[in-house]
């Protein structure tokens, strides 16, 4: 892989984690249908892109992740004391956080035969199409009234449950949870913010399941071009948080769906 593939991917990378359009969909169809590879371990080039974008949600929203950490814990005491109902709203949030992380258990589960279809460009650009007319709906019948606090328990559980079609190559899990946020009653812009402090969560999980595999195998990859990668998909991500947080307050990810649909047609195409 030379640095101008691997700065590329780490584009690719940043902007498909964040943006609502599917980074697995968009790495996988690099690999699928441009040969692009880094003629090694894809998988390990792949997670080290992850710690990318791992890095840049951790600075976008490091005035949120500590007092949230202590409110959670702030939470589970009014919980054990049956003093919920006077929580506070960011103990709130972040209870309703934790309960929308439930579900990643069962993707752990769902991985390995859903990462097995990155290898069909086909059935990519199908989950693509999938994806783009999602958000087109979301956005026509969320709700979007509410606040992150205001979410009911049952309406955090069920946006956590939209991370699951995510495991799906070609499905976003910004997408699908900003999505689920919406038609469970979130306004976009709070949608969005409980969408990236959920991925958090999310891309540890995932990519500690895969660094296991790695390490396991054994890889030899390029240091230099992973190096590049991974910092490029940092300084994307980070780009790419603030473009969608002032797309949001237009309340509308049609461009979005549209550009999805027809990236995914082109793979139905030509996969």
């Amino acid at each position: 892989m030379s640095i101008l593939e691997a700065v590329f991917c780490g584009v690719v990378q940043g902007a498909c984690e964040f943006l609502p359009v599917s980074s697995s969909g968009h790495l996988a169809l690099l690999h699928g249908l441009f040969g692009i590879s880094v003629g090694g371990d894809d998988l390990a080039f792949d997670v080290l892109l992850h710690l990318g974008t791992l890095f840049a949600v951790l600075i976008a929203y490091r005035k949120d992740i500590l007092p949230l950490v202590r409110a959670l814990f702030g939470a589970a005491r009014k919980i054990l004391k049956k003093e919920f109902a006077s929580a506070a709203p960011e103990e709130k949030t972040a209870l309703y956080l934790a309960l929308a992380t439930l579900p990643l258990a069962a993707a752990a589960f769902l991985g390995d035969g859903a990462s097995a279809l990155a290898r069909y460009p086909k059935i990519t650009g199908a989950m693509l199409v999938l994806n783009g007319v999602m958000l087109i709906v979301g956005g026509l019948f969320g709700r979007k009234t509410k606040k992150c606090h205001e979410l009911s328990p049952t309406g955090a559980l069920g946006t956590g449950l939209f991370q699951l079609f995510a495991v799906i190559p070609g499905i976003s899990r910004s997408g699908s949870t900003i999505t689920g946020g919406e038609i469970f009653g979130l306004k976009t812009e709070e949608a969005v913010r409980f969408s990236f402090l959920l991925s958090i969560p999310a891309i540890v999980g995932a990519n500690a399941f895969e660094a296991v595999d790695v390490i396991k195998s054994g890889t030899s990859v390029p240091l230099t071009a992973c190096a590049v990668g991974t910092v490029t998909a940092a300084v994307v991500g980070f780009l790419a948080i603030g473009i969608i947080k002032k797309l949001a307050k237009k309340r509308n990810f049609n461009s979005f769906g549209i550009y999805c649909i027809a990236g995914g047609a082109f793979a139905l195409l030509y996969g």
